[in-house]
């Protein structure tokens, strides 16, 4: 029985399926079950143990919304745990190439520039997939991103005996594609991660879609 975790990096997927889904919103409640399924179709046998899935997400302090659909429903579900990390806000400046201006406010209303920074996603994911491992708890990782970041953890983690499953978009992150036992392609899934209408209650729903990391 090969012991399976599935592991998200949160916004690398949100962030796809909003450009790829339309209007849908993705029923996170299925994913592990369609990737599970999507995992026999590969040469792998077919006696799997379903570990969990863990997703890793950034979020603002004041990102309330995201945050109590993180806490109170995501990580209600069975088999599912969430890390929230804070992302931390810098104020930032813009400068002209050409002539060599530079501005720390918007030119059209004169607020501040400020951009929020990802913290510790990748290293927080990294070091969960290495300590499942030396745990003698992970035969195959099922990895939901697309991030170069991963690319040597995932070799070193093969080289130790682990099977890395990329679930990636169509087009995105070749290098880690490469670099995996094998990949799946999310595209694939849409039709079967469609969330319809009379599903979660309104209360507990995703946050609206232009909620996205500055």
């Amino acid at each position: 029985m090969q012991r399976v975790h599935v592991l998200v990096d949160y916004w690398n997927f949100q962030l796809r399926w909003n450009e790829r889904a339309g209007e849908s919103r993705c029923n996170w409640t299925a994913l592990p079950l369609v990737l599970m399924d999507k995992l026999k179709t590969l040469p792998l046998g077919d006696e799997f143990d379903f570990q969990g899935m863990k997703v890793y997400a950034s979020c603002d302090a004041e990102d309330e919304n995201l945050r109590r659909w993180l806490e109170n429903f995501l990580e209600r579900q069975a088999g599912t745990a969430v890390a929230i990390l804070e992302r931390r806000r810098r104020f930032d400046h813009i400068r002209c190439r050409a002539c060599g201006y530079e501005t720390g406010s918007c030119p059209s209303c004169g607020q501040p520039l400020v951009w929020s920074a990802e913290k510790g996603v990748e290293a927080a994911l990294i070091t969960d997939m290495f300590e499942l491992q030396l745990a003698d708890s992970l035969d195959i990782a099922v990895l939901v991103s697309s991030d170069s970041d991963f690319v040597y953890p995932v070799l070193a983690l093969q080289g130790r005996g682990t099977k890395v499953v990329n679930a990636a978009w169509r087009g995105a992150g070749q290098d880690l594609v490469k670099a995996a036992w094998a990949h799946l392609d999310l595209d694939e899934m849409i039709p079967l991660l469609v969330r319809e209408q009379s599903g979660e209650r309104r209360s507990a729903a995703q946050p609206e879609r232009n909620s996205t990391p500055a």
